[in-house]
């Protein structure tokens, strides 16, 4: 594959040695994904514990997984593909979550004047009473977009899906959003 970026190049080296059964490439593969892995699923479960449980259970298949690596995409949309699911299946099961916007929109920790501060935990509030409108594909999507960077196509491949599914699973979950913000500026 002639389009493999140099850091894909490195993880598909550790999958290979995670095959053969080689602790120290999982390792590697776990320093570099986990905490990532982590963050995406918390989001879409907004459960510390839940997270990482299923944070454990990603990297585990990962470990089991390898040897079915088959290298269409990125090792990276291979890990997510499996965190999505695994989230996704916690969520049917629990059938509630909301994005973290703290972390989403990288506010966690931010402090300025108490006017900026209570604007900001205003304006959050608005935002994750919208995005917990939005079935759990659409949140998908929203965070793989804006959360995570994904391209759309490595966001179909991740959600199972065709990326014209994705593409208007995010149109919609846009328009969602905008209208379910409207709605609360207009109450208030």
């Amino acid at each position: 594959m002639s389009d493999v970026r140099p850091d894909d190049a490195e993880d598909r080296r550790l999958i290979a040695q995670i095959a053969r059964g080689q602790r120290d490439a999982f390792e590697a593969i776990y320093a570099r994904f986990a905490a990532h892995v982590y963050r995406f699923v918390r989001d879409l479960v907004r459960d510390d514990g839940l997270a990482e449980e299923l944070t454990g259970d990603v990297m585990v298949q990962v470990w089991r997984g390898a040897q079915s690596y088959s290298g269409r995409s990125r090792v990276r949309t291979w890990v997510f593909g499996i965190a999505h699911h695994k989230a996704i299946d916690a969520l049917r099961r629990r059938r509630t979550a909301t994005i973290d916007l703290d972390a989403a929109l990288g506010l966690a920790g931010a402090s300025d004047e108490p006017e900026t501060e209570l604007l900001r935990a205003y304006d959050r509030e608005r935002i994750e009473r919208a995005l917990a409108e939005l079935s759990p594909e659409h949140r998908v999507v929203v965070e793989l977009t804006f959360v995570e960077a994904f391209s759309q196509a490595e966001i179909a491949e991740i959600a199972g899906c065709p990326v014209g599914t994705v593409k208007t699973r995010l149109f919609y979950a846009k328009a969602r959003l905008r209208d379910a913000l409207r709605t609360a500026e207009n109450a208030s």
